[in-house]
């Protein structure tokens, strides 16, 4: 991969802002990094701005929704909005290991229904000192198709569940657009409380496989405010529905 952009859709976490960009900055292998606000508040919307202002770099592009969409919507949203062929899609409370941009540089397939995924995630509780919880994902799989996850999810492969809803992903920018299309655009869509499941779903039914990228990773922040807290049981709910309808491909 020549470069790439990182996608950022942001909601209510400019306190995270700096973290998720740090490596990005100086990094040409990144050439833009464009940041999706989905209505924050407008502290939150004015803190992005002077934290952007003062960085002064202009690879960054900040693009604010006029309605609340939703994370699965607002990360649609954010990838549509680049411009280069592969894009790092990158949750806006988290952030890469130091090295991860020079691990995705090295991929030398680019094949379009491929999306990679960073093998190690480290949660980090801002609650809790000294916090972290350290999943590796070994699978057994070169690349993850349908009939994988369907293995992986009838034995209760270790870590399958994050892999499933974690994301974090590097994406092929219009592969990414094409699968997720309809269930974007259709307002009956349920259950997408769990974005990153749904979209898993959406790119598997598509022909996507996913490749873990070995020693890639990122820390992935838990938040008592994140959208998986404040959806509650509906957050579990939606992992489960699309992981059935995996099954049922």
């Amino acid at each position: 991969m020549k470069t790439i952009s990182l996608a950022i859709p942001f909601y209510n976490t400019s306190n995270y802002f700096l973290d998720c960009i740090k490596y990005s900055l100086d990094n040409e292998f990144v050439s833009e990094i464009v940041v999706n606000d989905d209505c924050s508040t407008e502290y939150e919307w004015n803190n992005l701005n002077q934290i952007v202002n003062s960085l002064n770099v202009s690879k960054i592009k900040i693009y604010r929704n006029k309605l609340n969409l939703g994370s699965f919507r607002n990360k649609y949203h954010t990838v549509g909005m680049c411009s280069n062929s592969w894009v790092y899609l990158l949750d806006s409370d988290n952030h890469p290991f130091e090295n991860s941009y020079a691990l995705i540089q090295d991929v030398s397939d680019e094949n379009p229904l491929i999306i990679y995924s960073p093998q190690h995630l480290y949660c980090k509780n801002d609650n809790v000192e000294h916090y972290e919880v350290i999943s590796d994902y070994n699978f057994k799989y070169d690349l993850i198709g349908i009939e994988e996850t369907k293995d992986m999810i009838f034995k209760k492969t270790k870590w399958f569940d994050w892999f499933f809803n974690s994301g974090n992903y590097i994406v092929n920018r219009d592969t990414y657009l094409k699968a997720l299309e309809d269930s974007y655009q259709d307002t009956n869509t349920i259950l997408l409380e769990a974005d990153t499941a749904a979209s898993f779903y959406f790119l598997l039914k598509y022909g996507v496989k996913f490749k873990v990228i070995e020693n890639f990773g990122h820390h992935h922040r838990l938040r008592a405010d994140s959208t998986w807290n404040v959806c509650g049981e509906k957050s579990q709910m939606s992992v489960n529905y699309y992981k059935n309808l995996s099954v049922d491909l």
